[in-house]
């Protein structure tokens, strides 16, 4: 039986197709176009922090890590259930990134492992807020702490020196590919924008992770609607609390005895699934940096699947009769 129920479904039912019209018969295209600025100053006003768009979370992060001068010879602290970006980042400008277990009861990093973990060569604390689950404050460690948000928006308050959103044709709000670093974030719009000045004499060696007008323009639209998307999940997620045990907002996570039986199930009946992100110490690109073992994350993983978590409330209902 074909998908009938996706996993996510971006919503354009706004002024998105509007002001993608203006960018066009603008031709302002690139981030030079008005919607950048336009976009950040209503995430800013919305949230209450100084805003920087980017071209996806991972870039984000990127710029994060770089504005706090982090390179080879330190150290950063992360979870070892999380999306692999978070770890790419942390390698990508030099450092190691240090695995950490996750509590069973946040699904974000443990606080006694990192306080066990923490070295004079710890120069940043990367909580996640895991499938829009609060992590928890990490600012007690006295290291600047980068949230990575990306999957959090709107469920979790920005505590941390930087905070980190991706905009993904997945989550609450989305550009297609996005992002947004929110904060105390020094000189990353350098390392965002190249790193060189009106004279193209390159001042740091930085990169593009600019957002286009058309991406920001799509942003402004779905941030004008930003209270209805999240009404929608939360819904729903009233339904999967009362009939389902596990745990998630961005997307609801089912905690399963058998949650691949369970994804074939759930297929054959029309309805989009998908595992959880597999813990750090499982992939080939960071089982080198593990050490110890990780039974939180394990166990997350082995009996965990993520449901959709916009659909209708019939559709979620729906799904919950499958599963009991």
């Amino acid at each position: 039986m074909g998908t009938s129920i996706p996993i996510a479904s971006p919503r354009f039912d706004g002024n998105e197709f509007k002001y993608l019209r203006e960018c066009i018969d603008t031709g302002w295209l690139t981030h030079a176009g008005r919607f950048e600025a336009a976009f950040e100053r209503a995430f800013s006003e919305k949230f209450g922090a100084p805003c920087m768009a980017t071209s996806s979370g991972t870039g984000a992060l990127h710029v994060a890590l770089l504005s706090l001068g982090i390179g080879h010879g330190d150290e950063v602290i992360i979870p070892n259930l999380t999306f692999g970006a978070t770890a790419s980042v942390v390698i990508a400008v030099g450092a190691l990134p240090v695995l950490v277990d996750v509590s069973p009861g946040t699904w974000g990093l443990d606080p006694e492992l990192v306080r066990r973990r923490v070295t004079r060569r710890t120069r940043a604390i990367i909580p996640v807020h895991l499938y829009g689950e609060d992590a928890g404050d990490f600012r007690q460690f006295d290291v600047p702490v980068i949230e990575d948000a990306c999957e959090s928006l709107g469920f979790v308050p920005m505590r941390g020196l930087m905070t980190c959103y991706s905009f993904y044709g997945n989550k609450i709000i989305t550009t297609g590919e996005g992002g947004m670093i929110c904060g105390d974030f020094g000189n990353a719009l350098d390392w965002r924008n190249g790193g060189f000045d009106k004279d193209y004499l390159c001042q740091l060696p930085g990169l593009n992770y600019r957002m286009t007008n058309m991406q920001a323009a799509v942003g402004l639209a779905q941030l004008e609607r930003f209270d209805e998307l999240i009404s929608i999940r939360k819904r729903n997620l009233e339904i999967y609390d009362r009939r389902l045990k596990g745990k998630g907002k961005w997307l609801f996570v089912a905690e399963l005895d058998d949650p691949m039986g369970a994804a074939e199930a759930l297929r054959y009946n029309g309805v989009s699934s998908r595992p959880v992100f597999p813990p750090l110490h499982r992939s080939p690109a960071f089982r080198h940096y593990a050490s110890g073992v990780f039974p939180v994350s394990d166990s997350i993983y082995e009996h965990g699947l993520a449901l959709p978590t916009d659909a209708t409330p019939e559709q979620t209902n729906f799904i919950c009769d499958l599963l009991q």
